[in-house]
């Protein structure tokens, strides 16, 4: 499946650098009226997609786009960001991709760093994105043509840009400031026919993008990977129920992809109404970026005859590990899924570096079909992310079971040391959101007098319930060793998540409980 697209992309290296591109035209040629994306009202075939990323890439090349020209785009989902994302590969350029949810200081920081030819914005944000790039930069509607007037920034030096440079895609800022991570034209096209040959995309699919295009999520994982096999790429520019549902009922949806909140939300919203849609088009949901939440899964396979498989892999490398859905129907619990063909993982001791026994946990190395080429810029933070032989170090700890299974503890920076006993929080959350009563919970840790940290569980009552503590933490001592136990259940409306991805924000969430015990 897929084999050949993969040969045509290969057989056509000398037209772009990009053989995703080469993939994208061998499409138009063999079935050009095919629907390459449908965006609300608005189709495009594959002979019209190609032709528009042509007219845009002849644009940039009129405006001054020189060989690994930077063009940052900062715009909702559309087949305008498609095209214009496509188009800068066209015209011999590195695509920027950055969050339009940005603040005004992770703007700027992104722009300043990456030093953009000419960046491309949405309407919308079109004020906030000028102010951030500076009167030098020209900034454009990513809607509409290229005025002629528009002019390529000449940065004051020109730097040494590896040839396969491709992509420097901004992270939704979850450490301190975003980080700029490369990767090249054959890391991502690996990784996208990766991603279609183990979940068995092809040409009858029809995805749904409601994850931001400005993340390899959105971008490639999702979009090139179906346009790679002649699939139909549903952009969505906000992650709405009703919006995904209308997505599945009137265009047919074939695969949805999100993260554990989009299926918290889509499960809340179906309980509302007061008949449930037809989601029977659906053959693949798939969920990455968090803890799974197995209760909400379970009630959204109810309600969609679709389980929620799983996806573990990172910004820097990818795809690692996830689920082959004819494989395994139905994904183990609590388990992202198994090592992907093509990808190698290691499981090491932290603090010694060496490998862990089968079964045990460890710190996991990666390498995989798109290996970042390092951080933009930032040959400490690259040195720092990998080992002297090349692994990727996720700072995340893994165990996989003796069946091949992984299973995700927690970030290394998110584990709680209580009276010097290693806590998980996804473990202890496992537990807490299996509770009847509670429809969604995070774990964090808070510093404490006599432990070093508090275990503290913040939590989603389920409609109507009532949770109790006490009940609660009995609960949780019927499953989990009694260090592990939360000292503290405080309920929420909601949980705050990030506003780029849709991810809880756990720094938000220990920051906010850190003040209200300095407060008292």
């Amino acid at each position: 499946m897929g084999r050949d697209v993969q040969e045509a992309a290969r057989s056509m290296t000398s037209e772009s650098p990009s053989p995703f591109l080469n993939a994208l035209r061998a499409w138009a040629d063999k079935r050009p009226d095919a629907l390459a994306v449908l965006d609300g009202g608005e189709t495009t075939t594959y002979r019209n997609c190609v032709a528009r990323i042509d007219r845009r890439a002849e644009e940039l090349r009129r405006a001054g786009l020189r060989a690994h020209d930077r063009v940052a785009v900062v715009a909702d989902n559309s087949t305008d960001y498609l095209v214009s994302a496509f188009a800068v590969w066209a015209a011999g350029g590195t695509l920027v991709t950055v969050y339009p949810s940005s603040g005004q200081a992770d703007l700027t920081y992104c722009l300043d760093s990456s030093e953009p030819a000419l960046v491309l914005a949405e309407e919308r944000v079109l004020a906030i994105v000028a102010a951030a790039a500076g009167p030098d930069v020209p900034v454009a509607d990513v809607r509409a043509a290229l005025p002629a007037e528009v002019t390529c920034r000449r940065a004051s030096t020109q730097d040494a840009t590896p040839e396969e440079l491709a992509l420097v895609c901004y992270t939704s800022g979850s450490t301190s400031r975003p980080k700029a991570v490369m990767h090249s034209h054959a890391g991502l096209f690996a990784a996208a026919s990766a991603y279609a040959q183990v979940w068995h995309i092809d040409q009858h699919d029809r995805t749904i993008v409601c994850l931001p295009m400005a993340w390899a999520f959105g971008l490639v994982t999702t979009s090139m990977a179906t346009l790679a096999v002649g699939g139909t790429v549903l952009p969505l520019a906000r992650t709405k129920p009703a919006l995904i549902i209308e997505a599945i009922t009137s265009d047919r949806a074939t695969f949805l992809a999100g993260v554990t909140t989009t299926f918290r939300k889509m499960v809340d919203h179906l309980r509302g109404l007061a008949d449930q849609p037809d989601l029977s088009s659906l053959r693949l949901c798939i969920s990455g970026g968090e803890p799974r939440n197995e209760k909400v899964f379970a009630e959204w396979t109810t309600l969609s005859s679709c389980p929620v498989h799983d996806v573990f892999a990172a910004s820097e490398c990818f795809p690692v590990v996830t689920y082959d859905p004819i494989d395994d129907p139905h994904p183990v619990a609590g388990s992202a899924g198994k090592v992907v063909a093509g990808a190698r993982m290691r499981l090491i001791d932290p603090a010694t570096g060496q490998d862990v026994p089968p079964g045990a946990s460890g710190e996991a190395l990666w390498q995989g079909p798109a290996h970042f080429l390092g951080y933009w810029r930032d040959p400490e933070a690259t040195a720092n992310a990998t080992t002297a032989d090349g692994w990727y170090r996720t700072r995340d700890l893994v165990r996989v079971d003796e069946h091949g299974y992984v299973f995700v503890e927690g970030r290394l920076s998110d584990m709680i040391i209580r009276g010097g006993s290693n806590v998980s929080p996804a473990e202890v959350e496992q537990v807490v959101c299996a509770h009847p009563d509670v429809h969604d919970a995070a774990v964090v840790g808070v510093s404490d007098p006599d432990y070093g940290q508090a275990v503290v569980a913040v939590l989603v009552a389920e409609t109507d319930a009532r949770v109790d503590a006490e009940e609660l933490a009995g609960w949780c001592r019927s499953q989990l060793a009694s260090y592990k136990v939360p000292t503290r259940f405080v309920t929420v409306e909601a949980l705050p998540v990030n506003h780029s991805t849709g991810k809880v924000d756990r720094r938000k969430i220990a920051t906010s409980i850190e003040n209200l015990a300095g407060a008292s």
